[in-house]
């Protein structure tokens, strides 16, 4: 079960980089940030705190650029 997490976050962090490529790249950030969440949950439970840091500061500075507005 917690495999599936792992993959679910990266099925979704490659729509959301399929995403940049088409009319939709707007929504890019949201996708993002969702499979972030996805992989930084994963990684709190097979307890890899290295790729908990990573996804956290991923997760982080795209939430300030969610929050300042996305990708112009």
């Amino acid at each position: 079960m917690i495999e599936f997490i792992g993959y679910a976050g990266a099925f979704i962090l490659v729509i959301a980089y399929l995403l940049l490529i088409t009319k939709w790249s707007k929504y890019f950030l949201i996708v993002d940030i969702i499979s972030c969440s996805f992989l930084l949950t994963y990684s709190l439970f097979i307890l890899d705190f290295i790729f908990v840091f990573v996804n956290l500061f991923i997760l982080i500075f795209l939430l300030i650029k969610q929050f300042n507005g996305g990708i112009k």
